[in-house]
């Protein structure tokens, strides 16, 4: 019978505190009596089964305080926005129950803004939610994990050659910009990294950025970015102009944005007449060391993918190089 007892605050004198044993979790629920029963009450509800007659608003609200409290600042925005957009196409009293795929496949449909990626993104969302739920013991089952005509992600093929690369940083005329994208092409590295790379990251006599696993993508692993010479040059010289904070900056001296970057590629593409962003420089990077023989394995890790297997999903046009290919081909003979 004790088993099954429902857990109840205790008083803990060494820590002057008060505690919730809640499965193998031990909760402070602070110093207070009434405020630590007070939050006990909402751990226990949060904690409840979400009944059939519950709504989507009951459920987006327990998964967006959890996601607050164990995951990154944007990764709350981002499923926020999402959230609030279903929970207001839908009704935000709708049952769980009620809600099936198809609804959000109509949602997106109508977000005449979107392109499929933002698509894509938004009802992986909803669907991470509903799985969270699942994976908590909240609901029983997912109702949308099957969601018709879902939009497929765009996969940015956008491939600079070296001549393309020069022209356009030809067109490029002050030095923090072009700084910024030749750290990117000197590196392969994400353009979040080469924005959020500061002074304590850099390791100038090995010449690495490196990112602890807090800070790097997928918070699992540390994150290490080996530098070129130029990259190295870029590096030192910006880290001794901005010791504290992101060392890449704009003209104005402010840590460049994701916007800004933006709006300077859009500027770029009236000028090249072709559409580039941030991520083909890196897309370019894989390509080219792939061309020249560089191994998928070592390949990943200069890139810090999880597993090779990125580079066969991500680089799969390297398939329609029949060029490439054929050199390929003439190189197994070559060496059998």
């Amino acid at each position: 019978m004790s088993q099954n007892r429902e857990p109840k605050p205790f008083f803990r004198k060494s820590k002057n505190a008060w505690y919730l044993q809640l499965g193998t979790r031990q909760i402070s629920l602070g110093r207070d009596k009434k405020e630590a029963w007070t939050r006990y009450h909402k751990i226990m509800a949060d904690n409840q089964p979400l009944r059939e007659t519950a709504t989507i608003e009951m459920l987006f609200e327990r998964f967006l305080d959890w996601v607050q409290e164990n995951r990154k600042p944007g990764t709350y925005d981002k499923n926020q926005r999402h959230l609030s957009s279903f929970a207001k196409f839908i009704g935000k009293r709708t049952k769980i129950s009620a809600v099936r795929g198809s609804d959000l496949s109509e949602w997106v449909e109508q977000e005449k803004t979107w392109n499929s990626t933002s698509r894509n993104d938004a009802i992986t969302s909803v669907i991470r939610c509903f799985n969270w739920a699942v994976g908590k013991n909240f609901l029983a089952v997912n109702p949308v994990s099957q969601v018709p005509n879902k939009p497929r992600r765009l996969r940015r093929e956008t491939v600079l050659s070296t001549d393309e690369w020069q022209g356009m940083l030809a067109h490029v005329k002050d030095e923090p910009f072009k700084d910024y994208l030749t750290l990117l092409w000197e590196t392969g590295c994400r353009p979040l990294e080469a924005r959020r790379a500061e002074a304590r990251h850099l390791d100038l006599e090995a010449g690495l950025i490196v990112f602890p696993p807090s800070e790097a993508k997928g918070e699992r692993h540390e994150r290490v970015i080996y530098l070129t010479p130029k990259a190295l040059e870029i590096c030192r010289r910006w880290a001794k102009r901005f010791p504290e904070g992101p060392i890449m900056r704009n003209t104005n001296g402010r840590p460049w944005t994701k916007d800004a970057i933006n709006c300077r590629f859009t500027r770029l593409k009236k000028k090249l007449g072709k559409r580039v962003f941030a991520y083909a420089i890196r897309h370019s990077y894989a390509t080219q060391g792939l061309i020249d023989g560089v191994d998928s394995v070592t390949l990943s890790l200069l890139m810090g993918h999880a597993d090779v297997s990125t580079l066969a999903k991500n680089y799969a046009h390297l398939s329609k190089n029949q060029q490439f290919l054929k050199k390929q081909a003439e190189r197994v003979r070559k060496t059998a």
